[in-house]
Parts: structure tokens; C-alpha cells; sequence
């Protein structure tokens, strides 16, 4: 049987309040030639009987029940195993979230026309009740590996943690799992899963469509260390796993793998938002 193009996946648990609007954009979207699988995590409330709903009105879509609930992670995780053996391409859908409609045709081009990389990625439109703004990455996200054979190391590694949700080719799938769990706590585990790919020049970027994130989750209120010593070791153990990346990067001088470490430490710091000792 032929892969499909593109699996989009939907890791859901309690979505019956977005899950339509979520499966509608996909179902809009210019590209059509995908397969999209709503992953239940045993919901507790309407969204099994809602999915089924759809489905019934779109045969792209079906519904797989998972038959014991696990954390969000791990969902995400079956996530992308499903995703990457189903399809040629994959990517993974919140169901709160959107996108432009353009979005999966223009990153299904960016792949097929640069067979070397991994994952395809696009500005991100944070969606608050107060309006929207766009997050967009800066050089620093671009031609790593040349900039650190020369000891151009940036001070941070900013692009958006959102383009966890970004299109991967199949083969992807062994490096998102081998970092997937190592923080082990789903605070800022996108950021960390994706710097690998990004590191590793292996993200093409597509300016012009958008993925469409709804702010408001509470994530960092359920899963954001509350004590000194668990932020100091979310901040540690982000640090170390980003900087074990020097591995996998050409043999560089001992100063820029200083520059590199302080990198990692920034990052870890931006992307956990934790201040240690109101200093740094």
C-alpha cells in the first residue's frame, strides 16, 4: 500500500471545546493530499463521539482510542511514531491550534526541494485574547555549523519552539525520540527536542505561511518548576543536553566551546524563563 504524502496527527485528550475548528483547518488547508488521525488518549468528555462525527464527513480522517492514558508527552510521542510509519511526511496537530491555509502545500514544497533536511518550518502567529503577533527566527537559526567551525557562536539560539509542530520527513523520527524524554518534564521539551535540528542545519524555512498557536494552555503553570532546586536542575539538564549537541558538530577550539556552553546556558534560561537568584 502506498504511504500517503503527509500524515497529520492529532495527539488529544479533553478537546471536545477546539477539536472542530482544529480538524476544519486541516481539512481546508490547499494541500489534500493527506491522511489525519485524531489519537485519543482516553478523553473522558465528547471528544471521541466529536472526531467520529467528523470522520464520518471527511474520509481523511479516522480515530485511533488509545487503550490506557498516559502523560502528554508520551501521547506526542506515539504521536510521531504513528505519523512517521503512516506517511512519507508528518506533522503534529494540538487541538487548539491553526494555520494558514497554505500551510502544509508550502511546506510539503520546501522538503521535496531539499531532500538533506529534516523538518520544514514556518513563522509562528501567537493568538492571545488580546490579538496576535508573529514570531519569526534570527540568523543565529541559520547556517549553524559553518558559523561554529569559525567560532561564531551566538550569545542565544532564538527561533520559535512552536516549530515542533512544523512538517518532518518520516525519517526524523529516530532523532526526535532519542532527545524526547531527557528532560523529563514536558516544560520547554519542544525547544530542546527541535535546537538538535537546528544545531545540525537540518530545518528549512519557509517565510509566508503560518502555524497558528493559542496561548492560554497553562503549561507553564502545571509544569514549571515552583522550587530553587528544580529550576536549577531543569536549567542544568537543558544546558548539558544542548551542549552534549558539540559531539555531533566538527572539532572546534576550546574558546568556542566555551561560546558554545554559554550558548546552551542563555538558552536554557530563555526558554525555561527561570531566574536564578533574580540574577541570571
Amino acid at each position: 500500500m502506498t504511504k500517503p504524502k503527509v500524515v497529520v496527527v492529532f495527539p488529544v485528550y479533553n478537546g471536545e471545546k477546539t477539536l472542530v475548528s482544529s480538524l476544519r483547518c486541516i481539512a481546508e488547508q490547499t494541500f489534500d493530499a493527506f491522511e489525519a488521525i485524531i489519537l485519543d488518549n482516553k478523553s473522558t468528555d465528547k471528544t471521541v463521539d466529536i472526531a467520529e462525527q467528523f470522520c464520518r464527513s471527511d474520509d481523511r480522517f479516522s480515530v485511533v482510542r488509545c487503550e490506557e492514558h498516559v502523560s502528554a508527552i508520551e501521547n506526542f510521542a506515539r504521536a510521531v511514531q504513528l505519523g512517521a510509519e503512516r506517511g512519507e511526511y508528518f506533522c503534529l496537530r494540538a487541538c487548539d491550534d491553526h494555520s494558514s491555509p497554505d500551510f502544509l502545500a508550502r511546506l510539503v514544497q520546501a522538503l521535496d526541494l531539499n531532500p538533506e533536511k529534516l523538518l520544514a518550518a514556518c513563522p509562528t502567529k501567537l493568538v492571545g485574547p488580546g490579538g496576535s503577533r508573529i514570531k519569526t527566527p534570527n540568523d543565529t537559526a541559520f547556517d549553524f555549523t559553518r558559523k561554529y567551525v569559525s567560532g561564531q557562536v551566538p550569545r542565544n539560539l532564538t527561533f520559535p519552539a512552536e516549530w515542533i509542530y512544523g512538517l518532518y520527513r518520516a525519517d526524523a523520527k529516530e532523532l526526535l525520540m532519542s532527545r524526547w524524554f531527557e528532560l523529563g518534564n514536558p516544560w520547554c521539551f519542544a525547544s530542546y527536542v527541535v535546537s538538535e535540528l537546528v544545531v545540525l542545519d537540518l530545518v528549512v524555512y519557509v517565510d509566508g505561511p503560518t502555524f497558528d498557536f493559542t496561548l492560554g494552555s497553562g503549561s507553564e503553570q502545571r509544569y514549571g518548576a515552583k522550587r530553587f532546586r528544580d529550576r536549577l536542575g531543569q536549567r542544568l539538564r537543558y544546558t548539558v543536553g544542548c551542549y552534549n549537541l558539540r559531539k555531533k558538530l566538527p572539532a572546534a577550539s576550546l574558546l568556542t566551546r566555551f561560546k558554545f556552553f554559554r550558548m546552551c546556558w542563555n538558552d536554557a534560561r530563555r526558554k525555561t524563563r527561570y531566574k536564578l537568584l533574580w540574577i541570571f
